[in-house]
């Protein structure tokens, strides 16, 4: 196949890491910058607190009805029930953003969702590369009328730093901070806090049941608290690490074109498809998109 001096100079760019973005990765995930983000993007279109729901295909079991709920603050909430199965709902919690592209990122640790942002009251699921999902089934979900308020009781797990009569949990999942209330089994979590730290104001992991509720606070009007409803386990020594960015190989890599010859690539309105190239490891092959025709060899 001939490959045009156009085309050359776009994998030249992607071998050096010039002027490429890492949209995902088919074997290696998606890059996204989202553990260095401390504020989550506004999301265009979209008013928030906002919650979404729809039943979704599920491989064994008669559907997986969804309910995700998007605070101003960056912290989500999705909450999962496999129609006809037991041990019903789970809940998950991390930290949303919008990215470049628009497209809404769902992280909890180091797993990561990808939705578009179809209008101000729907949100339709993608695939693990970002790009849509050819299916003839349901992947959307659904504004509802009234915000499902993440207030339910949770397991947690984060850091817990007590410091000058206050104590303060930092979440894993979404790096978000509340103070801790000295109520329900606040005792318990101080006293394996105590013996857990090693010097004053360490912070110490720890895990429990416990939700969110607006309380008076210490100074000022009232606040957000975490209430500790069941003291878990604190684990010595360890701590949160934010979660990396999956590192990019050559190879089995989704590459999309963002900047030649210095200037960036913008979409076209009437564009539908992205000028991408991935390398096939395995293979040995090459196939993509130039913009105009399909590219293979």
């Amino acid at each position: 196949m001939r490959i045009t001096r156009w085309i050359r100079r776009a994998a030249a760019a992607a071998v050096t890491g010039l002027g490429l973005w890492l949209a995902s990765g088919l074997a290696s995930g998606l890059a996204s910058g989202f553990a260095a983000a401390q504020v989550p993007a506004s999301a265009p279109g979209l008013a928030l607190p906002a919650s979404f729901v729809g039943i979704l295909p599920c491989a064994d079991c008669a559907g997986i009805a969804q309910t995700l709920s998007l605070r101003e603050d960056g912290l989500y909430r999705m909450r999962r029930t496999y129609l006809g199965k037991p041990g019903n709902p789970f809940s998950e919690i991390g930290r949303w953003q919008v990215d470049a592209s628009g497209r809404l990122l769902l992280r909890s640790g180091s797993d990561q969702t990808l939705f578009e942002i179809v209008g101000a009251d729907t949100l339709r699921q993608l695939d693990r590369a970002g790009q849509p999902i050819r299916s003839a089934l349901n992947y959307s979900l659904r504004r509802t009328a009234a915000f499902d308020a993440v207030d339910e009781s949770l397991r947690w797990r984060g850091e817990m730093v007590y410091m000058a009569d206050a104590a303060n949990f930092t979440d894993c999942a979404s790096g978000l901070r509340w103070p801790i209330a000295m109520t329900a089994d606040y005792l318990a979590l101080e006293r394996a806090y105590s013996r857990a730290r090693t010097a004053p104001s360490e912070p110490v992991l720890v895990s429990f049941d416990g939700r969110l509720a607006v309380m008076p606070g210490m100074e000022g009007p009232p606040r957000e608290h975490m209430v500790v409803q069941a003291f878990a386990a604190a684990e010595p020594g360890r701590r949160c690490h934010p979660p990396e960015g999956p590192q990019a190989t050559l190879t089995n890599t989704y590459w999309k074109l963002t900047v030649l010859a210095g200037a960036r690539i913008t979409s076209q309105s009437e564009q539908t498809r992205e000028v991408r190239i991935t390398l096939d490891g395995g293979a040995t092959r090459m196939h993509g998109f130039s913009g105009c025709n399909a590219l293979q060899g």
